[in-house]
């Protein structure tokens, strides 16, 4: 039985100065240019090679960043799509869901927020009362977000909403991506004493989400992605 032995840093390095030399370009466009940085796979070099990765080992990650940084040439959209929404996606979501969203978080074309946090429990997960109740083929959602850095400009929110309100208060909350841009979705920012207004609360009033996937029945925050 053969098996497949991971390239040595030595050869990571000149596979990716080779196609730097051939494709890095500073007149590109920024979204062309991460167009091209996904799709050939070294903007997430760890990913798996069918969604926008290489399959390299994640030790390959700094690797291939330095390699990127001495081209002078720019690496994948930063911020909580790349950091928070992309991983739970390719570690839970469905061909379908990793198809509509993992290109346009490497190259920034859609931004993301957390919606974790809420006035009344803070970060404490086990208190949540945003809720989200079936209606059909969507879920209506409603209840308040606090600290939600971006919220103001993101085009898609991590949101977890109560889903169960008959199981222990840890478990029956589920993991949604909450597109912003809709009727019932309210941002407002929260002024901070230097004058800017990183911060925002959410306010969210019968906002909806294609059921396109139902969370598995009784889930212990298994995350579960939607749009």
């Amino acid at each position: 039985m053969s098996t497949v032995t991971a390239p040595t840093r030595d050869e990571v390095v000149a596979d990716v100065r080779a196609w730097l030399a051939e494709n890095w370009d500073p007149e590109l466009a920024l979204v062309e240019w991460r167009a091209r940085l996904a799709d050939s796979g070294w903007g997430c070099p760890s990913w798996p090679a069918q969604w926008f990765g290489r399959g390299l080992p994640v030790a390959m990650e700094p690797v291939v960043s330095d390699e990127l940084r001495r081209a002078g040439a720019v690496g994948p959209a930063v911020g909580g799509g790349m950091g928070l929404a992309a991983p739970t996606m390719l570690a839970t979501a469905d061909d379908d869901v990793k198809g509509r969203f993992l290109r346009r978080i490497i190259t920034g074309e859609d931004t993301w927020c957390q919606l974790f946090s809420e006035p009344t429990n803070g970060s404490d997960l086990a208190g949540l009362m945003t809720h989200a109740v079936l209606d059909g083929d969507e879920w209506v959602i409603n209840g308040q977000k606090v600290w939600n850095t971006s919220a103001h400009h993101a085009d898609f929110g991590m949101l977890l909403a109560r889903t169960n309100w008959d199981v222990p208060k840890h478990r029956g909350i589920t993991y949604f991506v909450l597109p912003m841009h809709q009727p019932g979705v309210e941002v407002r920012p929260l002024k901070q004493m230097n004058g800017h207004a990183s911060f925002n609360e959410v306010f969210l009033s019968d906002a909806r989400i294609p059921a396109s996937n139902d969370p598995t029945p009784g889930s212990t925050m298994r995350p579960k992605m939607f749009s």
